[in-house]
């Protein structure tokens, strides 16, 4: 007896594709398009995000540059690549930055910040000007003094003048000039006369002396006489300061000359006292000094006479 045959696709069966078709669709070559389909569609998402998140590749974080001792359009444009905003502060005075350069910023330079965030900038308006005061009257002690509680550095400088040693010749720069701080004021003092050698005038006439003196910018200073030397009369016996010794120019030497001053001073008065003259009974004169005049004497009081009877 045959068994029964069984309705239905047989056991193994496979469907039949054409010869065209599996020649593209066999097993590998399925495989390998699901790669490079996953592959393509990997890429195209990291594209999308990419230029979602990260437009045109650009970091939302940038670095923050250091804008320091640049000039305001300097410093935007520097801003402006990192799609960061300059915000302007205010001004400060600073002694070695030139105005109109950036002092200082915040955030500090080398910090991360996002693109948009503002940059703030200080910038420098250039070393602080003061006035330089007057000091005309003043001596040089007080002068510098003045100068130096102003800010001011002083430089003093000296030159031979005939004015008196120390005295303020001039200034430099002058009383209500505007200087940059921090300043310097130069004192042109006076160092006095220069000094020469004193040449000999000894054995000569006072006229020669006078003339010898002179010749080197001296004078003849304070005369005496001797009356008692033996050398002629005008003669210069001593000098001093001494020859060779060195003295300023337009100073005196004094000088001792033989003989007779010919311009004695004339002598003093004498205060002559006159004599006191004897008062006479008639004439008792004035008194020297106010006396007192004597207390009355009391005089008694009257008494009371009793009469006794006769006898």
């Amino acid at each position: 007896m045959k068994a029964p045959v069984r309705s239905g696709v047989k056991r193994g069966w496979r469907p039949r594709v054409p010869k065209r078709v599996a020649t593209y669709f066999n097993e590998r070559q399925v495989l390998k398009y699901v790669i490079l389909t996953g592959l393509a569609g990997f890429l195209v998402g990291y594209v999308f995000i990419t230029l979602l998140f990260f437009p045109f590749g650009k970091s939302p974080i940038v670095t923050v540059p250091d804008l320091r001792g640049r000039t305001e359009a300097q410093a935007r444009r520097a801003l402006n690549n990192l799609d960061l905003a300059m915000e302007k502060g205010g001004a400060l005075a600073h002694p070695r930055v030139r105005a109109g350069r950036v002092l200082a910023q915040v955030p500090l330079p080398g910090q991360e910040a996002s693109r948009g965030t503002g940059v703030r900038i200080i910038l420098s308006s250039g070393a602080e000007r003061r006035a330089i005061p007057a000091i005309a009257g003043l001596g040089k002690d007080d002068a510098v003094a003045l100068l130096r509680q102003m800010g001011f550095s002083v430089r003093l400088r000296q030159i031979f003048s005939q004015q008196p040693e120390g005295k303020i010749l001039g200034m430099e720069p002058r009383a209500g000039s505007q200087v940059p701080m921090p300043g310097v004021v130069t004192l042109t003092l006076s160092a006095g006369p220069p000094k020469v050698l004193v040449p000999g005038v000894v054995a000569l006439a006072q006229a020669d002396a006078r003339a010898r003196l002179q010749a080197v910018g001296l004078r003849l200073g304070t005369i005496t006489y001797d009356p008692e030397s033996t050398e002629p009369a005008g003669v210069v016996l001593t000098q001093n300061p001494v020859s060779g010794d060195s003295a300023r120019q337009g100073s005196g030497v004094r000088v001792t000359i033989a003989g007779a001053d010919p311009n004695p001073p004339e002598p003093e008065p004498i205060d002559t006292v006159a004599p006191a003259r004897e008062p006479s009974p008639d004439d008792p004169g004035e008194p020297s000094e106010q006396q007192p005049e004597p207390a009355p004497t009391p005089t008694p009081a009257p008494r009371d006479t009793v009469r006794l009877p006769r006898r």
